[in-house]
Formats: C-alpha cells, sequence, structure tokens
C-alpha cells in the first residue's frame, strides 16, 4: 500500500524522538538522583509522554495566537466600519 509508506516514516520518525527525548529525560534525572535505579523500559513512556505534552503545549499556544488574531480582526473591522458611518 502506497499510502502507509508516508505514515509509517512520521510514525517511525515520532518514535525515534520519543525515545531520544525520553533518554534524555531519564539521563537528567539519573544526573540529579545519582544513587535512583531507573529502568530502561521507562525511556519509550516517558518519551512519548513528553512529545504528547509538547503538542499539547504547542496547541494551547496556537489557540491562544488563533484568538488574538481574531478579536484583533473584529476590532479592526469595527473601527473601519465606524469610520466609514462618520463619514471619513
Amino acid at each position: 500500500m502506497a499510502g502507509a509508506d508516508p505514515l509509517r516514516a512520521v510514525l517511525q520518525f515520532l518514535s525515534t524522538i520519543a525515545h531520544e527525548l525520553g533518554r534524555a529525560i531519564l539521563a537528567g534525572i539519573q544526573t540529579l538522583l545519582p544513587h535512583a535505579s531507573l529502568p530502561d523500559d521507562l525511556v519509550d513512556p516517558v518519551g512519548f509522554l513528553a512529545v504528547l505534552t509538547l503538542f499539547v503545549v504547542l496547541a494551547g499556544v496556537a489557540r491562544r495566537i488563533a484568538w488574538i488574531v481574531v478579536v484583533t480582526g473584529w476590532v479592526l473591522l469595527a473601527v473601519r466600519i465606524a469610520l466609514i458611518l462618520a463619514g471619513r
């Protein structure tokens, strides 16, 4: 199936990013708490949770920016209508 190859590539990319991010987070925890023994099977769950957290944060930021743009557009449109009605 030709449509699955791009999807597979994207999923593989996300898996690689999540794995490396999870490894970095666990290495950071290991640096802060050198006596803690963290199992290697936590790397992928921590990484995927971090990737999902980043997506949620980016979506929240994008939503706020979208609202700012929409409100600014309505304000500018209202000013334009007010100027037309004032005869300018």
